[in-house]
């Protein structure tokens, strides 16, 4: 139908283009007709390539029997023909039958391929719903390790490890601490009840043949006697074990100072840290790797 109004539509505009060239010598006088019928032209009147055919035609439509225009005798007014079946009786002309043909072959190759222009349109006018994608799930993240890698005794050791650290990825922080480190072990008897009781131990001691004997005299180990200090653990025992063989009880003490020490604070990935575990442990055996909660209050000194 598409098709055929444009066919319609295109010979209602080769009309026109005749009328407006239409030749007035050729103009032929017709009855009077009815008011309302509006102005009739004959294909005669137009001035065109095809005007000899239209003359033609022209001719047989001013006919009675012509089946356009019917007078009746006796009679001022004339029945005129509907322009729809005026159109389709006159002759179509060989360029717009060519078209009309070729159209009808495209119209008949698209039934034969069962893809109609209609639906073509309906499709553009209702595209295919998109199919939903699903989005990838994101993967859980994993959960921060924190802990510490000292004591140090150096902070220049401390630090050196924390810059290593940082650029390996992992966030670390510098921490000073004070700690009592002992320098000595004492071998001593504690102190007595009172100085008297202490000098009269001195004089025992003395009697069983043990030296390098002092007496405190001040400090918490007032009345206290000291039988040696000894920088080696071992050594501070087998002191012990002589003067027990002699008949006393002696103790071992450390003698402790306080001194600062350092830890490096860390926060990072598991792997990043196991693999930092294992280079400290090849080379600095003794630092230990302590690990607390990552919620752990952070402090002026750096822990996180």
């Amino acid at each position: 139908m598409k098709w055929l109004f444009t066919l319609l539509v295109l010979v209602n505009l080769a009309l026109l283009g005749w009328g407006l060239q239409r030749d007035p010598d050729a103009a032929v006088n017709f009855p009077k007709v009815r008011p309302g019928i509006g102005h009739l032209q004959l294909l005669a009147e137009v001035d065109n390539p095809l005007a000899q055919s239209a003359k033609d035609r022209a001719a047989e439509a001013s006919m009675p029997d012509a089946g356009k225009i019917t007078a009746d005798p006796g009679s001022d007014t004339a029945e005129v023909v509907p322009a729809e079946e005026r159109v389709a009786q006159q002759e179509v002309p060989p360029v717009l039958a060519t078209a009309a043909q070729q159209e009808s072959d495209s119209v008949a190759k698209q039934a034969l391929d069962g893809s109609p222009k209609s639906a073509v349109i309906e499709d553009q006018d209702n595209p295919p719903a998109e199919p939903e994608t699903t989005m990838p799930a994101t993967p859980k993240a994993t959960p921060p390790v924190c802990g510490a890698f000292g004591p140090f005794e150096r902070g220049a050791e401390a630090r050196s490890l924390a810059e290593s650290l940082a650029s390996q990825g992992m966030d670390t922080s510098l921490r000073r601490e004070s700690m009592e480190k002992p320098i000595g072990y004492w071998v001593m008897i504690p102190p007595m009840q009172s100085q008297e009781a202490a000098i009269e131990k001195v004089k025992q001691l003395r009697e069983s043949g043990i030296q390098d004997i002092r007496r405190f005299v001040k400090g918490d180990q007032k009345n206290g006697i000291s039988l040696g200090v000894f920088s080696n653990k071992k050594n501070a025992q087998s002191r012990q074990r002589e003067i027990a063989s002699k008949g006393h009880v002696a103790s071992v003490v450390p003698r402790l100072i306080t001194v600062p020490t350092y830890w490096v604070d860390y926060r990072s990935d598991q792997s990043r840290v196991n693999r930092a575990i294992a280079r400290i442990s090849e080379s600095q055996g003794a630092i230990k790797n302590e690990q607390y909660p990552c919620s752990r209050v952070v402090t002026s000194g750096g822990i996180f």
